[in-house]
């Protein structure tokens, strides 16, 4: 006997098939828990502090458990300063002084494990002035003005905050090098989530020069989270960090300076 299934038939069949749903339980399975570091030095008067936290499972709530009992020390300009935990996973500085041009290293112990990183302070760059840039439906971006150094290699990075709190989510937070700019005026538009731009609150731009390797960190980490801030379990294209030992995060040592302005 033949059977003879026209196209329309065939048009039916398929309806009825993808027509029986099935619902599938995805399993996503934990990754091991991974420690995280973010420290920094710069050029204002201390104490500087060091996070220490750790990563946290896929279906786990968004907070990240802050590590205590570790021994930290950041060196640079001749002295080893030994930090004082000052609450759960926060570490402070004592004596340290940050300055332009010298190197600072970290050293943290945890568990039996050692991680540590360096970070050369560069040297400043002036921040003159912030102005504002129309967008499409009405958008409104914050746009830093400022002269790149000529024939030096300069990595920035810009934090926004409105009212004194940083950008929701951390979309106040972006990148810039002068490989396309070298020595020239700079008029640096800012497109973050304008959402937080109103009027008539004051918004402060903060510009850090940070050194080569924290940029790369920095801008691999904008890349893959959209802007974001902290961890959730890692990722196959986790930052990569100048932290040697196996850490997530990053330890930087760098100059900054602000401007705050009345959003119009």
């Amino acid at each position: 006997m033949h059977f003879c299934i026209n196209k329309y038939g065939i048009i039916l069949l398929l309806f009825l098939i993808c027509g029986c749903k099935k619902v599938i339980d995805v399993h996503l399975e934990n990754s091991e828990t991974q420690i995280v570091i973010t420290g920094d030095v710069d050029n204002r008067p201390g104490p500087y502090e060091l996070k220490i936290t750790k990563t946290i499972d896929f279906n786990s709530d968004n907070i990240f458990p802050p590590v205590s009992g570790a021994v930290v020390k950041i060196t640079g300009n001749g002295v080893t300063d030994s930090l004082t935990e000052t609450s759960p996973g926060v570490y402070s500085t004592h004596i340290l002084q940050g300055k332009a041009g010298r190197t600072y290293k970290m050293f943290v112990s945890i568990e039996g494990k050692d991680y540590t990183a360096s970070s050369t302070m560069p040297n400043p760059v002036h921040l003159d002035s912030i102005d504002f840039r129309s967008g499409r439906q009405d958008a409104l971006y914050a746009v830093a003005n400022f002269q790149d150094p000529e024939g030096v290699p300069n990595y920035y990075q810009f934090i926004e905050y409105t009212d004194g709190e940083k950008f929701r989510n951390g979309r106040g937070n972006s990148v810039f090098d002068d490989r396309l700019s070298d020595g020239r005026y700079i008029n640096r538009i800012l497109y973050n989530d304008s959402s937080d731009i109103k009027s008539g609150i004051i918004l402060t731009v903060q510009m850090n020069c940070v050194d080569k390797e924290v940029y790369n960190y920095l801008s691999e980490l904008s890349q893959i989270s959209g802007g974001g801030e902290g961890f959730s379990s890692p990722t196959p294209a986790n930052p990569t960090s100048n932290i040697k030992g196996g850490a997530l995060g990053y330890f930087s040592a760098h100059t900054t300076n602000s401007r705050s302005v009345v959003i119009p």
